[in-house]
């Protein structure tokens, strides 16, 4: 844990300090120059008591873009309310068997909901663990073949990262291995701030190796316990200026915020926006 906190802070992603828990007020006079976005599994818990004011919520907090399921089935019903209350779908996404068995059915739910991703949240057949080149290998197979199928759909197809592909086979970074052995024309990579920084590599770095290769990210921060859990991005110990700053050169278009373990997750969903609205405004 110690030697972890030194890498951040060493890598410029050690926050000054931790953001107050306070409410956005999208009526101020702050310019937002990033597009932010949630993916609803931050807010699981209002999404299910009721999914059409917690969206309601989610869009006068000030976020524009939705990521994640959807609830019910009328996907044309809920574009249309997401259009009347000023979301927009980005992206939703499935496993890696299902994005195998039966992409189609992936695909005509984001044609149907206007959004431009499909996600891979978990590109390994297995669980994940003690990987081995070969399966490795397979994956970026596979990642090839459903990126060509959803790119020839019209649509644009990205993997999402844990902390596995930080670990190495034979000296090399997972990360890497997948990088080099897929088609950046068929794929992008979601990158997961949290999970790059609890692997023990530096998102800035990351980003800058593979510019080009991103265009959404997910947003959120690192407890300074020794667990190294997750955190509400400006309430722990990630210092998200500089990571914003390197994704804007590097070509990045959206910033999903996510904290999937999040107690109260619209308060969450408030302080996250409001510490990425300032940075904005800063950068």
């Amino acid at each position: 844990m110690e030697k972890r906190r030194a890498f951040l802070k060493k890598a410029g992603l050690m926050s000054l300090g931790l953001s107050s828990l306070h409410s956005t007020d999208i009526s101020s006079q702050q310019r937002k120059k990033l597009n932010i976005g949630i993916i609803t599994n931050t807010v699981r818990e209002e999404m299910q008591q009721d999914y059409k004011k917690a969206l309601k919520m989610l869009a006068d907090i000030g976020y524009e873009y939705i990521e994640g399921g959807v609830p019910g089935d009328d996907l044309r019903a809920h574009r249309q309310f997401l259009g009347e209350i000023g979301l927009n779908q980005i992206a939703t996404g499935a496993g890696m068997s299902s994005l195998i068995n039966e992409p189609e059915k992936t695909i005509q739910t984001a044609k149907a909901l206007g959004a431009p991703y499909v996600i891979c949240y978990y590109p390994w057949m297995s669980d994940g663990k003690n990987l081995s080149k070969d399966e490795v290998l397979k994956s970026c197979e596979h990642i090839d073949r459903i990126g060509k199928t959803i790119k020839d759909a019209g649509l644009h197809f990205a993997w999402h990262n844990h902390a596995i592909e930080f670990e190495r086979i034979d000296g090399e970074l997972i990360f890497d291995l997948m990088m080099e052995n897929t088609d950046p024309a068929l794929s992008s990579v979601q990158l997961d701030i949290y999970w790059i920084a609890k692997g023990g590599q530096d998102p800035v770095a990351y980003l800058r190796k593979y510019k080009g290769r991103y265009q959404l990210l997910h947003m959120k921060d690192m407890n300074n316990n020794r667990d190294e859990g997750m955190s509400c991005v400006g309430q722990g110990i990630i210092d998200f200026e500089p990571v914003i700053k390197a994704a804007l050169e590097v070509g990045v278009k959206y910033f999903v915020v996510e904290n999937e373990r999040a107690i109260k997750g619209m308060d969450c969903a408030r302080v996250s926006f409001d510490h990425l609205n300032r940075l904005s405004n800063k950068i």
